[in-house]
């Protein structure tokens, strides 16, 4: 349209795509009134705190403080920017260190299959570059490009490190950034910037020797240098002791979690019970 329509000053909006896609169904709420009424119910409840905690891999049985500590994780802290342009995270990075067949592997992906975001990787598999960010060459133009890892792909969510303690010692000097301040500085190939990786670190290790040495010092049997400790919130002991009330206990959930019996079966087999001698069992 010409020009003298429009007043002075002001400027049409014109929208250019390929493709438009209405999201009204992803601003809608996810939850259903019967979902509603169950989350006041268990809110008005005075253990909601146990019973989320317990609700969190139910399918490990123990480790109650290990439980509670990750549904922290998950609630997340409260991020500060200070008017002097501090900024402290909100985010809490958890460390679980212990003996084989503990659970921690099980828990670690138990988180990443709940949180919204949550990108998972090992430490034998992974290096520093794909953790941070990389420097490539197109093919085509043969120009240098910049590839996010996989802690700036997961920022405002979770990133699960299994085998924490079979990454390189270079490849952790690369998270050291990453984990306090929340960014990765880039200077390279002509490349400077500064990328977000606002995001939550989850790590699983072993010891150093590969089960824990009671007849050593725990800084001896963890094995990581104090700038990579320092940087973790919460650091979790789990030790496969020898206890046969323990071990019983564990025993039964494992077999309670592998059968098939349920409520219905248990209503069942009450009712063929009362009808085979006429009394209730109960």
């Amino acid at each position: 349209p010409p020009l003298k329509d429009f007043t002075v000053g002001k400027f049409p909006a014109r929208l250019i795509a390929t493709s438009i896609t209405a999201i009204k169904e992803m601003v809608e709420s996810p939850f259903l009134l019967d979902d509603v009424r169950a989350i006041n119910m268990i809110a008005q409840r005075p253990d909601t705190f146990d019973l989320l905690a317990r609700s969190l891999a139910p399918s490990i049985c123990g480790h109650e403080k290990v439980k509670k500590g990750l549904l922290l994780q998950m609630i997340g802290g409260t991020e500060r920017n200070l008017p002097n342009g501090t900024h402290l995270r909100g985010d809490i990075n958890v460390l679980m260190i212990g003996d084989p067949s503990c659970g921690k592997s099980q828990m670690l992906r138990f988180v990443m299959n709940t949180a919204p975001l949550a990108i998972s990787t090992t430490g034998r598999g992974s290096s520093g570059v794909g953790l941070t960010a990389a420097i490539t060459r197109e093919p085509g133009s043969r120009e240098f490009q910049l590839e996010a890892g996989a802690m700036v792909l997961a920022d405002r969510g979770f990133i699960c490190i299994d085998e924490f303690d079979k990454m390189g010692e270079g490849d952790r000097v690369a998270i050291h950034e990453a984990m306090e301040q929340q960014s990765i500085s880039i200077a390279k190939a002509g490349i400077t910037t500064t990328l977000n990786c606002r995001t939550t670190i989850l790590a699983a290790a072993n010891p150093h020797f590969g089960r824990y040495n009671p007849y050593k010092s725990p800084v001896e049997n963890i094995d990581l240098p104090p700038a990579l400790l320092s940087r973790f919130d919460l650091l979790f002991l789990l030790l496969d002791t020898v206890d046969n009330e323990k071990d019983k206990k564990l025993a039964l959930h494992v077999c309670r979690v592998h059968s098939s019996y349920g409520p219905n079966d248990k209503e069942e087999e009450k009712k063929k019970l009362e009808s085979d001698t006429g009394e209730d069992p109960d």
